[in-house]
């Protein structure tokens, strides 16, 4: 039953199963989680979720699709849609998992590139990929779980519909950011096997699932990331190469991707956040206006700031706190990749362990004249349309960057901001020898004691 059907008909049947169980356009009867779960195990045949750490996420996601993420019709049919898409390559991953090849695959030392959004970490991501020794998730290959059929074109031809459908909702989405059916992608759709993502955020402004995901538990997340390389290393019969991945959503969860990928080499980059944090406000702005009945732009500003600060900030506290793992970190600044994009990659291939010969210098010179800056069009934005300012945006990053430069290695812990010792005592029973000074003062008394009012008759 595992593979009985093709990814043909099962598509086919996710349609169906939307309108047959779903009928009603009312948000609510929409999102009724026991019906959107029914509906993923009737497309795919499986019933296997693997656990239940997916169901408190997905409550308070489909809450906040109710609510809070003012949906348009369009915006509750493509929520829905992929929702239901991320529960049933779930259920597929699972089921795919359990073959003895897959579960046998080893991820050996995979290199994340993390940062702020817009930093360069695209470019960077497909120079790598053209690397000989590394491989990158392509954007078809995370947005639907590998089958055991040989033939892929059913899934190229739904990832390509896919992109063709985004960008024809929402114009200048290319111009901000290209995506392609062959190209390496984010590995943050890995992650929504778990409900654990920040791409739902992206899409929708669900702010209490985001709330939610700030303090949650990430280990789900990097379980189900693991089981995706792994399928997609089983699903090619080629020798396993080392993964080059990239999410931003990774400064929010190192302690468990090192909990996961103890081997990993992290490439962290970083731009002037004046430049960056507008950039990602208007990525947010064109992925949410079509699905929404009001994106404003200033709440998207205000939201952006704040989910990035909390991403930075939480990243460069565990460099600080880990240094032996500090040491698997190397920082590269977006001017530099920019300038010198050869000189920078020398540098990452010394601290990954690869080789930058001349074949990969020319296939990296050809990439560059294959992709101009603005060969999609001009990305326009600035910060007075998402209610930003440039010197808070400085001062408040800034302000990260001066606590990561401090050295504290010889620092010893206070448990005070003054630099004493607190007095002490020993602890004996007295009666501090002032008995009779005490009797003085009293306005009745019976031998050595107070006499007081009744205070209840």
């Amino acid at each position: 039953m595992i593979f009985s059907q093709s990814y043909r008909a099962r598509e086919t049947k996710n349609i169906a199963g939307f309108f047959e169980i779903n009928g009603s356009s009312s948000s609510y009867m929409l999102f009724d989680n026991e019906k959107i779960l029914k509906s993923a195990m009737f497309t795919t045949g499986l019933e296997d979720f693997g656990g239940e750490d997916f169901i408190e996420p997905m409550e308070i996601l489909t809450s906040d699709y109710r609510t809070s993420a003012n949906l348009n019709h369009l915006g509750r049919i493509a929520a829905w849609t992929y929702l239901h898409r991320m529960l049933s390559n779930r259920l597929r991953l699972n089921a795919f998992y359990k073959s003895q090849k897959t579960s046998e695959q080893k991820i050996d030392r995979p290199i994340f590139i993390v940062g702020l959004p817009r930093t360069g970490s695209t470019l960077l991501h497909e120079m790598m990929a053209i690397h000989s020794d590394l491989r990158a998730p392509l954007f078809w290959e995370t947005s639907f779980v590998p089958e055991s059929s040989p033939t892929d074109l059913f899934r190229k031809w739904l990832a390509k519909s896919q992109i063709i459908t985004l960008n024809t909702l929402s114009p200048g989405f290319k111009a901000v950011h290209r995506l392609g059916t062959e190209q390496p992608h984010e590995c943050i759709t890995m992650q929504a096997a778990s409900l654990r993502s920040m791409q739902f955020h992206a899409a929708n402004n669900v702010k209490n699932y985001n709330d939610w995901l700030k303090e949650c538990d990430w280990e789900p997340a990097y379980h189900y990331h693991e089981i995706f390389l792994k399928c997609l290393q089983a699903h090619k019969s080629e020798t396993p190469k080392r993964w080059i991945l990239k999410a931003p959503g990774h400064l929010l969860s190192m302690p468990a991707l090192f909990e996961k990928y103890p081997d990993s080499k992290i490439i962290q980059l970083h731009r002037d956040p004046s430049e960056v944090i507008p950039s990602m406000a208007s990525l947010f702005f064109h992925i949410r206006r079509p699905f929404t009945s009001s994106a404003v732009k200033e709440e998207i500003g205000a939201d952006v700031k704040t989910q990035w600060f909390n991403g930075i900030s939480a990243t460069m506290k565990y460099r600080t706190e880990n240094p032996e793992k500090n040491s698997r970190f190397i920082d590269i600044n977006y001017k530099s990749l920019i300038l010198d994009p050869l000189r920078s990659l020398e540098e990452i291939g010394t601290h990954c362990d690869l080789k930058i010969g001349e074949n990969y210098a020319q296939l990296i010179k050809n990439y560059l004249d294959d992709h101009p800056k603005g060969k999609h069009g001009r990305h326009q934005y600035n910060l007075k349309q998402f209610g930003l300012c440039e010197h808070d945006l400085n001062s408040i990053f800034k302000f990260i960057e001066q606590l990561n430069e401090l050295n504290t290695d010889k620092v010893e812990p206070l448990t005070s901001i003054l630099d004493q010792s607190l007095r002490s005592r020993k602890d004996q029973i007295s009666d501090g020898k002032i008995r009779e000074k005490i009797l003085k003062n009293s306005p009745k008394k019976n031998e050595e004691f107070f006499v007081v009012p009744k205070v209840v008759e």
